[in-house]
């Protein structure tokens, strides 16, 4: 038996994951965090139970309920990467990731996010994929 691994995180700020079965059969969550965060993971699990899958999503645009939605959607198997590419922004060599975790953070528009991480201020190509993610990420 193989033990695989859901995860959802904010690097070095908020963390969830997942132990699964190679059958996916949950075997624990564990997950570390802001109070928030912890807060909303918990209420999810006394109110829903251990298994993430029938966890209901968030709603809002909190990072946690941002995370949250993200590890629901993987355990459920429903998640999908708008961008699968290492790099979004060529120009300034911003990695998709990069992006990814302003939007997490709190950067809710494309000039959010290249204030924060410089993607799409020299081209701008990559502008378009930016929107796609913020889509993604923030639509309820």
């Amino acid at each position: 038996m193989s033990i695989n691994l859901i995860q959802a995180e904010i690097v070095g700020r908020d963390l969830i994951e997942m132990t699964v079965t190679d059958h996916g059969v949950p075997v624990r969550v564990r997950f570390v965090g802001c109070d928030d965060f912890a807060r909303e993971v918990k209420q999810c699990y006394l109110s829903h139970g251990p298994n993430p899958k029938n966890w209901p999503l968030p709603l809002g645009t909190s990072h946690s309920a941002l995370l949250l939605k993200e590890f629901i959607l993987k355990c459920q198997g429903k998640w999908q990467e708008v961008y699968t590419e290492q790099e979004l922004c060529h120009c300034r060599m911003v990695q998709a990731q990069t992006v990814e975790q302003a939007i997490l953070c709190g950067a809710h528009t494309s000039e959010a996010v290249s204030r924060w991480t410089s993607a799409g201020t020299a081209c701008g190509t990559c502008k378009p994929t930016i929107e796609q993610i913020l889509e993604a990420r923030l639509l309820d």
